[in-house]
């Protein structure tokens, strides 16, 4: 006799049901409960039920760090619920996706689908799970550096757990609430709050959650020096972790251990437990935890008196440090956009103005983010390279010399990421009055900026400008988009030709203005030419650039209300042509 298709639905929700539940202590559990809620639903050959297993099943292995699994898993989901259209269900199944993403180093694809999570559920009016994609975007904003937006982000998550009447929603928001409280010096505050997050977790028997919030009591104890009271609660975090087999709160708790027996001065503790968070982390992706563990180590090495081992590991960190600062500058804009379009969506009843200005608020908003952040590290950068001088005037030895070079070239590199970004932000800051501009004097004072480029004295430039232009406009900007084109000239020369060139064109056609900038450089296939107005992208990466001008130059054209285009051919050159409105 056929199984009852109602009573082995029911049996599918309970065991579900029972799995969701043991999370929190006995994930092994949940996934054998997950697992045999799976083989009834494909018994019984039911879509959304195989879905809705599937997707817890995901859940669980993303919780224990198996992320491309629980990926592949949830996408299967997802592809049932688009048969049976489950608009929750194919939510759930984004919210796991979410969750491999931003715990591993793709913090822009978290975002954006924990936005698509979040429109679903506000619709649905699903306070528990608005609680959950909250707290997982204030975690994101927190690696952004933007812990304003992460603060409003927590305080969100504990309002829907409340709605939804649950204590272990509130309390996943009060542990990172605590941990920006405490960078604010808020010490008191972050006590009392990690404090109350500890007791909602021993009330609910949430124990994968104590173990997070022990963390970051052990924190709070670190700051306050109560050093026992602090590796008690690590020690006791980390034995929880590797039971429910949280990799990232395992890698977490290593590195923070490690900065605190650094601080006590047992430098063999603190190297051991630094040395096993970043091999963890290096297996498992997890590159936040990655660098910060090169830089306790270098501070280690710096301390028992081994420069070559110090540079070494400082020489790391400045690699992972500079990845994390391109990828996540570029992803940051991104994800950001993604905001802002969701925020445009939800608000497509108003009229068209409204919408506009809410756009370029956020737009203004984003470049004043990032202006502070160029600004902020530009302090510290000058300080390393002003040590880096010192340091080549005081090392003799040859290895560290070496290393001392390399360190140089990226800490360059750093400087000009930087310089690049206070560029492009100060466009939306800067509001120079417009004056008459002289074409012909920006464009020779540019071709003389650029004498130290390598192939600056085998560059023949062929200038045309038409006389008594009339056009008014801000100086700066004009002159930004010189400078990055007859750069890209000089650098992309292809110096095996007999005579590379650069030739550049100003005419006035009445109502505009155009410039024409040709080179018979090395040039690019179209492909490449789609993609060179994307931030940090660069054409040939043997050639030293941060992949910012193009970017930049297109911002300022933009700002101008000009128009650029571009026709390029491999190997045979590149030709510009912008045009200015009067």
């Amino acid at each position: 006799m056929e199984p009852s298709p109602i009573l082995t639905d029911t049996k599918v929700h309970s065991l579900l049901k029972e799995a969701y539940e043991k999370r929190v202590n006995d994930l092994e559990a949940s996934i054998r409960l997950a697992e045999e809620a799976l083989r009834i639903s494909k018994e019984l050959e039911d879509k959304s039920c195989i879905g809705q297993s599937l997707t817890q099943l995901s859940l669980f292995h993303m919780i224990i760090g198996d992320f491309e699994l629980s990926i592949n898993i949830a996408k299967e989901a997802i592809e049932l619920f688009e048969v049976v259209d489950d608009e929750k269900g194919i939510a759930d199944a984004k919210y796991t996706i979410a969750g491999a993403f931003y715990k591993t180093d793709d913090y822009n694809l978290g975002l954006t689908y924990l936005v698509d999570c979040l429109k679903t559920y506000k619709k649905l009016n699903d306070h528990h799970n608005q609680a959950r994609v909250e707290k997982s975007m204030g975690t994101i904003y927190e690696y952004f550096g933007d812990t304003d937006s992460a603060i409003k982000a927590y305080e969100s998550a504990i309002e829907s757990g409340k709605k939804a009447d649950d204590l272990n929603l509130q309390s996943n928001a009060f542990n990172p609430l605590s941990g920006i409280y405490l960078n604010r010096g808020k010490i008191k505050a972050a006590m009392d709050l990690i404090e109350k997050s500890i007791q909602y977790k021993k009330e609910t028997e949430d124990t994968r959650g104590l173990a997070f919030s022990l963390y970051g009591r052990g924190k709070v104890y670190t700051v306050t020096k109560e050093y026992d009271k602090a590796e008690a609660d690590f020690l006791e975090s980390e034995k929880i972790h590797e039971e429910m087999g949280e990799k990232l709160g395992l890698a977490m708790c290593w590195h923070k251990r490690g900065a605190l027996y650094l601080k006590m001065g047992e430098l063999d503790k603190a190297e051991e437990t630094l040395v096993n968070a970043l091999q963890y982390s290096n297996k498992n992706r997890i590159i936040l935890i990655k660098f910060k563990a090169n830089l306790l180590l270098h501070e280690i090495a710096k301390k028992r008196g081994n420069y070559e081992l110090a540079l070494k590991y400082l020489q790391q960190y400045i690699n992972e440090k500079e990845s994390v600062i391109n990828d996540r500058t570029a992803k940051v804009i991104e994800s950001y956009d993604v905001i802002n379009e969701m925020q445009r969506l939800e608000q497509d009843a108003r009229a068209q103005k409204e919408k506009a200005d809410l756009i370029e608020k956020k737009k203004i908003e984003l470049d004043s983010f990032f202006y502070r952040i160029s600004h902020d590290l530009k302090g510290p950068i000058t300080s390393l390279m002003s040590l880096n001088y010192v340091a080549k005037l005081e090392v003799q030895d040859e290895t560290a010399l070496r290393f001392i070079d390399d360190y140089e070239k990226q800490a360059n590199r750093l400087n000009n990421i930087l310089d690049g970004l206070l560029n492009l932000t100060k466009m939306s800051f800067n509001e120079d009055s417009k004056q008459e501009i002289d074409f012909e004097k920006i464009i020779y004072d540019c071709i003389s900026s650029y004498k130290f480029l390598t192939n600056y004295d085998l560059v023949e430039f062929r200038i045309d400008v038409v006389s008594n232009i009339q056009f008014e406009a801000e100086w700066a900007l004009i002159n930004t988009v010189m400078q990055n084109l007859i750069e890209n000239g000089i650098k992309y020369a292809r110096i095996e030709e007999n005579k590379p060139y650069i030739a550049i064109t100003v005419k006035d056609h009445g109502s505009k203005v155009t410039i024409t900038t040709t080179d018979n450089g090395i040039g690019m296939d179209q492909e490449t030419v789609d993609k060179i107005f994307t931030m940090f992208f660069r054409v040939n990466r043997t050639i030293e650039g941060t992949g910012l001008g193009l970017h930049i130059l297109k911002r300022a054209i933009e700002r101008l209300n000009g128009e650029v285009d571009v026709d390029s051919e491999l190997g045979k050159g590149t030709t510009f042509r912008i045009t200015l409105p009067k």
